[in-house]
């Protein structure tokens, strides 16, 4: 829990420090916010795409390694 509020402190203020510069110059700009929320949304996108394949990747390796030891018993 403790990492989680150390990472949400963080993330808050850099979210802060870059509303406070950039910020105007987004919220004036329809298209400049649009482009910022699928920005955000394509990298957690593509973040737990990445997760799934590694997951997979992983099962398979896993199916693998335990094959030769059921043929043994």
């Amino acid at each position: 829990m403790k990492s989680f509020f150390q990472t949400f402190v963080m993330s808050l203020i850099v979210c802060y420090v870059i509303f406070f510069f950039v910020g105007g110059l987004i919220f004036e700009n329809l298209w400049a916010l649009l482009m910022l929320i699928a920005l955000v949304i394509s990298i957690l996108i593509n973040q737990f795409i990445y997760l799934e394949t590694k997951i997979e990747e992983l099962e398979t390796r896993i199916k693998t390694l335990e094959k030769p030891s059921e043929h043994e018993d």
